[in-house]
């Protein structure tokens, strides 16, 4: 990829310091919306762009909770990779105290890599970290970021800007550009379906869920766990959206349990189901065994939804597991099993079936965009 897509009032605005935010607002937004439409990798983009997005990033960063919030948020896995970014990003555009400061950190983390995997930006903060906390304050104060970057940004060769409403056009043709594009949009599909059957929390969930009675409840949005006293016990809950409103469910290793989420203290309600491990276990085995999310994904493709989807498990055998998908606003029921797969109509008959073979190639597409990306990275 060797263009940068932004829209044109963006290149406008930073003609004006004050306005400069508007530029480099762009670039994060056109790298975050490359990475989605066209399933670029970062290292497929243009290396000013990433640049641009990580010095953007460092900034945001460090003002919000400093350097220790930095080093917390990247993680140490892709610290050096970041902050490369980023460093690079400040030299091209003139940032030079903050260049200063955050090869220091650089230098810090290298010295202190115990330490450095501590950094949080809240109890955990190294007294280092905060004296360049600091320095770079002051050197925003004297020669912010934002402008500089602008000005770089507005003379990069491969800017391209567009009005707005070619925007989403511009990058759906550079989307297509990309030749793994449809594997690529396969593996991702198939990955997001694939946690919700292989994370034993969203299982779990999905299981709880699929298991209220007389009528399964659909799942589809988990919300942050917290520590809470249900039926006299210490547990570990998590909010839950379902199409009947919002639940709690504890997550324990016996499996999970659902329940009301009452309006006043105390705020759990009657228990709407219990799900054990064993249960849960088996949708994992047989998800796998059926390539279960290959084959919604696939279902889901074929009757022109989006595989965005969220799952709820319902039943389970031997061979054979039964899964609600919801997407959009459409929720639809599918079985998996050892041959085929079907999307069940409302006459509760196959309305559409794809068979093993068709779910193996499937896969075998997913597997081909999951290689690209790995390496390409």
């Amino acid at each position: 990829m060797t263009t940068v897509v932004v829209p044109r009032k963006a290149l406008e605005a930073a003609l004006d310091p004050a306005e400069a935010k508007y530029l480099t607002g762009a670039v994060v937004d056109y790298v975050n919306e490359i990475q989605r439409v066209g399933v670029y990798s970062g290292r497929e983009l243009p290396a000013v762009a990433i640049q641009a997005y990580h010095a953007d990033f460092y900034l945001a960063q460090v003002n919000n909770g400093g350097h220790s919030q930095f080093i917390g948020n990247t993680g140490i896995a892709m610290l050096q990779t970041t902050s490369g970014d980023a460093v690079a990003g400040l030299k091209a555009m003139g940032a030079s105290a903050q260049h200063q400061i955050l090869q220091e950190m650089i230098a810090w983390v290298e010295a202190h890599p115990g330490e450095a995997a501590l950094q949080n930006g809240f109890e955990n903060r190294a007294a280092e970290l905060n004296a360049l906390d600091t320095r770079f304050y002051e050197a925003e104060r004297l020669k912010p970021m934002t402008p500089l970057a602008a000005r770089w940004i507005a003379n990069w060769p491969e800017l391209r800007a567009v009005a707005k409403e070619q925007y989403a056009s511009e990058i759906e043709r550079l989307a297509q550009l990309n030749p793994h594009l449809s594997q690529r949009r396969i593996w991702l599909g198939v990955r997001q379906i694939s946690y919700q059957m292989t994370d034993r929390l969203e299982l779990t969930v999905a299981a709880a869920c699929g298991a209220v009675m007389p009528d399964p409840e659909l799942n589809l949005m988990i919300l942050p766990g917290f520590d809470m006293d249900v039926e006299g016990e210490p547990c570990r809950a998590f909010g839950i959206k379902t199409n009947k409103g919002s639940r709690l469910c504890v997550f324990d290793e016996a499996g999970g349990r659902l329940y009301e989420l009452a309006t006043r203290s105390p705020l759990v309600g009657a228990r709407l189901s219990t799900v054990g491990a064993d249960t849960i276990r088996n949708f994992s085995r047989i998800a796998e065994q059926n390539f279960a999310a290959e084959a919604i994904d696939l279902l889901l493709r074929k009757s022109g939804l989006d595989p965005a989807a969220m799952i709820t498990a319902l039943n389970v055998s031997d061979d054979r597991a039964a899964w609600y998908a919801v997407t959009g606003n459409t929720c639809v029921l599918i079985e998996t099993l050892s041959d085929r797969a079907n999307m069940i109509g409302s006459d509760g008959k196959a309305a559409l079936i794809v068979t093993r073979a068709e779910i193996e190639r499937h896969a075998a597409e997913a597997a081909v965009g999951r290689d690209s990306l790995q390496i390409r990275a």
